[in-house]
């Protein structure tokens, strides 16, 4: 009997605690407001969707639920709208905290949710850019600094300093030979020829071990390839007060034609009387940085070539590579001295015969 007693207590205990658990409707509507007056549409959202599957004939809470999604709504319409603001100006750690603001919100917002993917997808090429960029810049670098560093070993050979410098540029130089060769053979993969070209070209300067000439000339190949493919366009008028000729379109052919054909001083010099002549035209200033890229790679992979010879005592050899190169770098002031260097040298030797 005290065993009975004991278990009709406990389920009139069980019983009063479920019924503290179910909150009349009011309470529920309650939450709804609350939940929205913070802020939390998605929460909210979802509790009104409760309150209509238990009440879907009651037209009130439809009401309610139209005017709260188009509140989401709007709020949705904000996030994308600022975030795309903060990426017009590249603050990408305040892009994404509008995001995942967003969708801490909204977790089912379709919408958000696809904007969030395209900014990781947009962001993680933007980092592969960057470390692109910064391996070319180190080479390019690497090259300008390392004649340095066979010099002062050459000239002070007991030194313990110059040698682990030279020591640790000639390292240095072999494993960022690699990795470009790597990056240029994944460019080539990736049917990007101008940009293997680049990495393999600066490889080649700083390892021909690493890059033979023969697949230099292959990467080559592919680059004259691509640009024959493309079909030279008459660029579009920028305003009304600008007029687009056959005598500018000869010019943007030239243009095109000098830089398949390597001749990156006529090219620069063409490139130039078109944006002199049309100076706001967009078209023509996308166009510089792909020139520029290719006359910097021209002139380090030249300077490299050059000191090679010219260590070995080929002076005239190294002046034939260098000289033109100052068309194509005239405020380079490091290949200038590297040309009068040489040339004092060679007319010391001639002095001597």
């Amino acid at each position: 009997m005290r065993r009975l007693c004991v278990t009709a207590a406990v389920l009139l205990l069980s019983l009063g605690g479920c019924a503290t658990l179910a909150p009349p409707a009011v309470e529920s509507e309650q939450r709804v407001e609350e939940l929205t007056e913070a802020g939390e549409y998605g929460r909210a959202l979802a509790a009104l969707d409760r309150l209509i599957e238990h009440d879907p004939d009651n037209e009130a809470l439809q009401s309610h639920r139209a005017d709260l999604q188009r509140r989401a709504d709007r709020f949705e319409q904000t996030i994308l709208i600022e975030a795309a603001a903060h990426l017009r100006v590249e603050d990408w750690a305040a892009a994404r905290e509008r995001y995942e603001h967003g969708l801490n919100v909204l977790p089912d917002s379709e919408a958000l949710r696809a904007a969030r993917e395209a900014f990781e997808t947009e962001r993680q090429h933007h980092v592969r850019a960057l470390h692109t960029r910064l391996l070319l810049a180190r080479a390019h670098s690497l090259i300008r600094e390392r004649p340095m560093y066979e010099e002062l070993h050459r000239i002070s050979p007991g030194s313990a300093r110059a040698r682990q410098q030279h020591q640790r540029a000639e390292r240095e130089a072999r494993e960022l030979a690699e990795e470009l060769r790597d990056l240029g053979e994944a460019a080539l993969a990736a049917d990007d020829p101008l940009l293997a070209v680049e990495a393999l070209t600066l490889a080649h300067a700083l390892s021909p071990v690493q890059v033979g000439a023969d697949r230099l000339d292959e990467a080559e190949s592919a680059r004259q390839a691509r640009l024959g493919m493309l079909q030279v366009q008459p660029i579009a008028e920028q305003d009304t007060d600008e007029t687009w000729t056959a005598q500018d379109q000869a010019l943007l052919e030239r243009y095109h034609n000098a830089f398949r054909s390597g001749d990156l001083a006529l090219a620069r010099h063409l490139l130039e009387d078109l944006s002199r002549r049309h100076p706001d035209n967009e078209e023509i200033d996308r166009h510089r940085p792909v020139l520029s890229r290719a006359i910097d790679t021209h002139v380090s992979a030249g300077l490299e070539r050059g000191l090679r010879l010219y260590t070995h005592g080929r002076i005239e050899e190294a002046l034939d590579i260098w000289r033109p190169l100052r068309a194509l770098a005239p405020e380079n002031r490091e290949l200038e001295a590297h040309v009068e260097r040489a040339e004092r040298v060679q007319r010391r030797l001639e002095a001597l015969q």
